[in-house]
């Protein structure tokens, strides 16, 4: 357990610099300045509300949170590996589950540490102007989704391949962005779409609800598939970790 804390430790050190969070979380916070700048207006509850909707998931949902998961979890192993130092991890007698397991939950906690502070922000300013506190509910969830979809399926990529970060992009802008909005069948394939049913099941009113495709609105239902998602991701990170040159 000690070994395994002090893996999570070191990752997120490495993951969470001062320059990269101050970035981040700067990135993370833009929908909390625009509903607070809107809020100045002329502007009633319901369109404030709506506005709120739109931006955070339109901006944190949808683009902020999953480009911070991305480059944090393909830089949790992949760091280690692209410095030359994953084999003076993989030398210790730790097991490769344990390793692949503390990698991936630094990978996750990272994330939705600019997370709570990006809802968190948000969620104030829309509570204060809308009055309706429980309007971040369904943004809790949908960046919970998030952090453990994104977080855990980059990290075996983030160990195989020196592009992970560029794959892990390609997939949220081409894949989830283009084919799986425009086709509503794909939509199962994207991790977004996924965060969104969660996102719907507690804000069934925002836009981005038409691009659901085959999905159904339910946290549960989101929340079921992405705890299938990260066994099968640390299956394959404890694989990758087993089977393949890491030096």
């Amino acid at each position: 357990m000690n070994a395994q804390l002090a893996i999570i430790s070191v990752t997120m050190r490495r993951l969470i610099t001062r320059k990269r969070i101050i970035g981040l979380v700067l990135f993370a916070s833009v929908p909390a300045l625009v509903v607070l700048v809107a809020s100045t207006g002329d502007r009633g509850p319901e369109r404030l509300a709506a506005l709120y909707h739109d931006t955070t998931y339109g901006i944190l949902l949808a683009v902020a949170l999953p480009v911070i998961a991305i480059v944090n979890a393909t830089g949790a192993l992949g760091d280690e590996r692209r410095s030359h130092t994953m084999s003076f991890l993989a030398l210790k007698p730790i097991p490769r589950w344990a390793i692949a397991l503390s990698t991936t939950i630094a990978s996750v906690v990272a994330t939705l540490a600019v997370a709570v502070v990006g809802v968190g922000l948000a969620w104030l300013v829309a509570g204060f102007a809308t009055g309706a506190w429980d309007i971040g509910a369904g943004p809790a969830v949908g960046s919970l989704v998030v952090a453990i979809g994104y977080g855990t399926v980059f990290v075996p990529i983030g160990l195989l391949t020196r592009r992970a970060t560029v794959i892990g992009l390609i997939y949220l802008f081409l894949w989830e962005s283009s084919f799986a909005n425009a086709v509503g069948t794909l939509a199962p394939t994207s991790l977004n779409h996924i965060a969104l049913a969660a996102y719907v099941d507690l804000a069934p009113d925002i836009s981005a609800a038409e691009a659901l495709g085959s999905l159904e609105p339910g946290v549960w239902a989101a929340l079921i598939k992405m705890a299938v998602v990260a066994l099968v991701s640390l299956a394959v990170t404890t694989w990758a970790l087993r089977k393949r040159d890491l030096a």
